[in-house]
């Protein structure tokens, strides 16, 4: 019969209470996670409310530029950056509606909160033809409540809210797109809600 020295026996028994103290924190861990998603706050404007103006920089331009939205000319704006690949893949998708003409009388905008520089690494954002723009303050951000990226704002041309959320395939993007264009007395309740790179 073969003997277990006691310094292994108890070696043993207090691994196993080791790996059982990681398992209750890991559990106790992934409950936070998923009761803080639960209560995090909505992603972008509310469907139906004022759109906020915003305040923008081109990267490597000194000028500052101030959106209004409203006046009479709907608008798309994309929250996006180039550290989030689903970001990329709106801004590709939106380069290509923008050459077939589908977002002609549109006011088309990219912004981003990552450094300007980081644009550099995405092949994606350079090739890119859409207008570029990062907010100049965070209150911009706050006001769209852009606590994740990808983020896409359909604005009427009264300055409305159509449609907000997260989106990257082709048909979410057209239902946004006619959403802008839609008339002032009829308001669509489109929620999308996701993105994954978070603030």
């Amino acid at each position: 019969m073969i003997r277990i020295p006691v310094y292994l026996a108890v070696a043993q028994w207090a691994l196993l209470a080791a790996l059982g103290v990681l398992v209750i924190v890991m559990f106790r861990q992934l409950g936070r996670l998923m009761t803080g998603r639960a209560h995090a706050a909505p992603l972008g404007p509310a469907v139906g409310s004022l759109a906020p103006a915003l305040t923008y920089a081109r990267p490597g331009q000194p000028d500052q530029r101030r959106l209004i939205p409203g006046g009479g000319r709907p608008a798309l704006l994309a929250f996006v950056d180039p550290t989030c690949p689903s970001c990329e893949d709106l801004v590709e998708l939106l380069g290509k509606l923008d050459d077939d003409g589908e977002l002609d009388g549109l006011t088309v905008l990219a912004l981003i909160s990552d450094p300007p520089s980081y644009l550099q690494i995405s092949e994606v954002f350079k090739a890119s033809g859409l207008e570029i723009g990062r907010p100049v303050r965070r209150s911009g951000l706050d006001a769209y409540r852009v606590s994740a990226t990808p983020l896409l704002v359909a604005i009427d041309a009264a300055g409305l809210v159509r449609a907000s959320g997260s989106v990257v395939r082709a048909d979410e993007v057209r239902e946004f797109v006619r959403s802008a264009r839609q008339p002032r007395d009829v308001l669509p309740v489109i929620h999308a809600h996701g993105g994954e790179h978070g603030r």
